[in-house]
């Protein structure tokens, strides 16, 4: 090859002496919060680590520090956040562990240390978070909660370090820890738990957290355990024995069936109508469902609403079809939550089924919280009328922050009012309020005259992601 051409050819790579290949396998020994950084190397990195796997930043996973100073301290940097989502990004940081990251964040956000913070932060086992969080005065309870549920949340996550040094700071517990434990299925941490239960001061009874405990281990533990606990703690009533198969239709372990079949043997009846419910949202949820109803156990309207809310389309499908369960107007509201999740495919499958729809709501739901492809799919299925295209729902879009959002529907035709302009503000946008501001929307002044403020993600918070 000549040189030029060779000098051409090495200038497209990272490291010219090297094939390109060989530059994949060296980034695949860092960590994934570390290649977006490394992408900042030369042009060569950033044209070859490009795609969404090398881009992505996961907040809730360590970020180097410089890293996210860079991108988060940036002027404007959280402008389309609203509150929600800028409180998002705290919790989410302090799950990381990375304490540098949430001072930064906190200055970002501008927003007050809170209870989910500090609950983040346990869940994940973050110990030096934790003791920072709480020499920053960070609350350790919810308003209006009876207790703590730090212990709770890291019990939940099996981190008994965490445990161990939060027994030490003489709080108020909700719960004592163990039936958390046993939902998360730490067998050892629950039996830890328990004998550390007596010395805790704790809101709920003993008695209770023994319910919620065997329930725990129907969900998440092995069926010998939960047998042990069911005999250590005695006869249960009518009304938890029902509830227990429900319980055990949904739980996390591959003995489900076993689990049923045992606890149909101590007596827990048959009529649970919601263990269809907890086995539609399972990962093998079909086969949990068939053999549901060959056994007699009612496959109905709720199980088709949580095998829509988890995006199970063979499960939904199942019910609607092979079960044909019927449209049941009852759940008309439940269907909301469609809106709210985006979840237009499971609002397709039920309206070609034929359930009833209510436009009104679910387009509110939508659009408080930017959900534009679901509004856009009521209003070409159930037309403008229906939907209803006024100042109510352009306010409830405006709540959401979502600059897209809005413009869409002022192309549309929708009216708007100084409710619009409040429901921005207090979303806590910046982006909203401004372009609200600059197309001229109506705004309550002090005194009651009129004359135009909100946070959306783009570019920010999704979830778990950010686009770096």
């Amino acid at each position: 090859m000549p040189d030029s051409k060779r000098r051409r050819s090495g200038a497209a790579r990272v490291w010219p002496q090297l094939p390109t290949e060989l530059a994949e396998h060296i980034i695949s020994f860092l960590e994934q919060n570390e290649v977006p950084g490394f992408r900042l190397v030369n042009q060569a990195a950033a044209a070859q680590f490009r795609g969404p796997s090398y881009t992505t930043i996961r907040l809730s996973q360590p970020v180097p520090p410089q890293l996210f100073a860079a991108h988060w301290l940036a002027p404007g940097s959280t402008r389309g956040l609203d509150l929600k989502r800028r409180r998002q990004l705290l919790s989410l940081t302090a799950a990381s562990g990375v304490v540098a990251n949430l001072e930064a964040a906190l200055r970002a956000a501008g927003c007050t240390l809170t209870a989910e913070v500090f609950l983040a932060a346990a869940a994940a086992g973050r110990l030096d978070m934790c003791r920072w969080l709480l020499q920053r005065g960070c609350p350790t309870t919810k308003d209006g909660a009876s207790g703590s549920q730090l212990l709770a949340e890291a019990a939940r996550g099996g981190q008994q370090h965490v445990c161990e040094w939060l027994i030490g700071l003489d709080l108020k517990w909700m719960w004592g820890g163990f039936s958390e434990a046993a939902r998360g299925g730490h067998v050892d941490l629950m039996e830890w738990l328990l004998q550390r239960r007596p010395q805790l001061d704790v809101s709920h009874s003993f008695e209770e957290e023994a319910m919620w405990c065997i329930a725990g281990a129907a969900n998440s533990c092995d069926l010998p355990t939960l047998q042990r606990l069911w005999r250590r703690w005695g006869e249960l009533s009518s009304a938890r024995k029902k509830s227990m198969i429900g319980v055990a239709a949904g739980c996390t372990t591959p003995d489900w069936a076993a689990k049923i079949e045992w606890l149909e043997a101590q007596g827990c009846p048959r009529g649970c109508d919601w263990a269809a419910t907890t086995a539609a949202r399972s990962v093998d949820a079909v086969a949990r469902l068939a053999w549901l109803r060959e056994r007699g156990y009612s496959l109905n309207a709720r199980a088709a609403w949580m095998a829509a809310c988890v995006r199970d389309a063979a499960a939904l499908r199942y019910l609607l079809v092979e079960a044909a369960v019927p449209p049941d107007p009852q759940w008309i509201g439940g269907m909301a939550k469609f809106g709210e999740d985006g979840n237009l495919e499971a609002l397709q499958a039920l309206h070609a089924a034929g359930w009833p729809l209510d436009p009104g709501l679910l387009g509110c739901e939508a659009a408080q919280h930017g959900q534009l492809r679901v509004l856009s799919w009521l209003l070409e299925a159930l037309g403008e009328e229906a939907l209803g295209m006024g100042a109510q729902l352009f306010a409830c879009a405006a709540e959401s922050g979502s600059v897209e959002l809005l413009a869409w529907l002022r192309r549309r035709g929708c009216e708007w009012g100084p409710e619009a302009f409040t429901a921005a503000v207090e979303s806590g946008c910046e982006e909203a309020v401004e372009w609200l501001l600059t197309k001229g929307c109506p705004v309550e002044v002090a005194g009651g005259g009129e004359n135009g403020t909100g946070i959306e993600a783009r570019g920010g918070v999704q979830g778990n992601h950010v686009g770096w």
